[in-house]
C-alpha cells in the first residue's frame, strides 16, 4: 500500500464551494416551467403578429384589387355585409326594380376617424399596436382620405373593419377599447 506522507498538500488548491453546485430540484423545476411559459407566450405573440400581418396584407391586396376593378369597370365585387344586391345579366325582356334607402354616412365616418386619429399622438398608441402601429396609422390616414373623397363605400367599410379587427387583437388597452367603441357607432 502506498504511503501518502510524502505528498505536500499545501501545494494543492481545492475550493469545494466553487466546484460543487447546489442542487435544488424544486428550483430547477420552477425555472424549467418558467422557461416553458415564456416560450409559449413568445409563440402565441409571434402567431398573433403573423396573423395581423397577413390580415393587413390581404386588406391592402383587396383595396388595390377593388380600386383596379373600379377603374376598369364592368366588374362585380361582392364582399362582406352585402346588402341589397341584385344581379341580372343577359336576361332579355327582364326588368328589375329595387329601392335601397340605406346610405353610408361619410361625415359620421370622418368624424369617428378624426377622433381615432387623435389617439396616434398618445404614447400608449405605440405600445398598444407595437410593430403594427405604423400600419394602423396608414389605415387610418388612407381611410380618412377615402371618406373625404367619398370613394367606394365597400372599400371604406372594409378598411374600418380591418381597423376594428386590429384593435380587437390589441385588446386590454384603453386605446384599443376607445377605437372599438368609436367604430361601434358606425354601420360596418
Amino acid at each position: 500500500m502506498a504511503d501518502f506522507k510524502d505528498i505536500d498538500l499545501s501545494k494543492f488548491s481545492l475550493d469545494l464551494t466553487k466546484t460543487v453546485q447546489h442542487v435544488n430540484p424544486i428550483q430547477d423545476h420552477m425555472a424549467r416551467m418558467q422557461r416553458g411559459q415564456e416560450q409559449t407566450i413568445r409563440s402565441i405573440q409571434k402567431a398573433k403578429e403573423e396573423k395581423e400581418a397577413e390580415e393587413l396584407r390581404r386588406h391592402n391586396e383587396l383595396v388595390a384589387a377593388l380600386k383596379e376593378a373600379g377603374e376598369k369597370g364592368a366588374t362585380i365585387v361582392i364582399g362582406d355585409n352585402a346588402n341589397g344586391i341584385q344581379i341580372q345579366q343577359n336576361s332579355d325582356g327582364a326588368m328589375q326594380e329595387m329601392t335601397n334607402s340605406q346610405t353610408f354616412n361619410y361625415d359620421k365616418a370622418l368624424e369617428v376617424l378624426k377622433e381615432i386619429k387623435e389617439y396616434i399622438d398618445f404614447p400608449q398608441f405605440q405600445t398598444t399596436f407595437k410593430e403594427n402601429s405604423e400600419n394602423v396609422k396608414a389605415i387610418i390616414e388612407d381611410t380618412i382620405k377615402a371618406a373625404e373623397n367619398k370613394e367606394d363605400v365597400g372599400i371604406v367599410k372594409k378598411s374600418l373593419r380591418i381597423l376594428k379587427d386590429l384593435a380587437v387583437g390589441a385588446s386590454g388597452s384603453l386605446i384599443a377599447s376607445g377605437i372599438i367603441a368609436l367604430l361601434g357607432t358606425l354601420p360596418l
